[in-house]
Formats: structure tokens, sequence, C-alpha cells
């Protein structure tokens, strides 16, 4: 489960059903690890049919409200204020992994064995020119 001050954090973000479906996915990671929408859909507790427990989680998780900037960083500004000291170090951690046709990067807070993002970018790998795009 996710720790009292995400709960907050994340109610406060959004709506009812939306950090019920957040809830529901986080702990379907937690115990499966490795998953595809196809699978989360299976496994989801939704009384529907499979292709609009499908539908639902991909619109779920193109949801505006799901972006870094939007979700984790008042997370983020909350865990700076309440567990680290001012001019106290903080460890950063910069990630690149190839999926596809893409090479991701990520940057992130470390805090407590736990990496928090903070920005992502995805580079389009086409030909001999590189596209980015945020």
């Amino acid at each position: 489960m996710l720790p009292p001050f995400y709960q907050i954090c994340f109610q406060q973000q959004l709506k009812k059903a939306e950090y019920l479906t957040l809830t529901i996915l986080v702990f379907l990671l937690q115990i499966r690890k490795q998953v595809s929408i196809e699978l989360l859909a299976t496994l989801m507790p939704y009384p529907i049919m499979f292709e609009s427990r499908r539908r639902s989680v991909q619109r779920f998780l193109k949801l505006p409200i799901l972006k870094i900037e939007k979700l984790w960083f008042p997370l983020i500004k909350y865990i700076l204020r309440t567990q680290f000291k001012k001019k106290q170090e903080l460890k950063v951690a910069i990630d690149r992994t190839q999926w596809r046709d893409k090479n991701v990067f990520m940057i992130s807070l470390i805090w407590d064995k736990r990496a928090l993002p903070l920005k992502q970018e995805a580079i389009i790998l086409k030909k001999a020119t590189l596209v980015t795009t945020a």
C-alpha cells in the first residue's frame, strides 16, 4: 500500500474514482512487478467486460493529472519540506533505458530507498536523426 502522506497528497489531487483506480493499480503492480495493460485489465476487480476494463485502464493512465509535474511535484515538495533539513544534500539519479525505438531518460530524487521521478524524456530514434518529445 501507499504510505499515509502519499495517500493524503493523492486524495487531494485526484477525484475519488481516480484515487481508487490508482490504489488498485499500485496494489496490482506491487504483486505482479511486470505487467501489461491487458494483464492489469484482467486483474482489475471491475464488473465490466474485459475490453471495457482495458480501455478504462488506458484512459486512466493517459489522464493529464498523472503527469509528473501535476501529481508528483506536490508530493515531492511535501517530502522536501518535512523529511529534509535546510542545506541537506539531496541525491539525484539519472537513468537511461531503451524501450523499443525510444531512449527514455529519467531524473529522480533518491529518498528512503525510493526514486521519486522529477523529469522524464523520451528520445525517439529515427534512422540518422534524433527527435525529442516531452
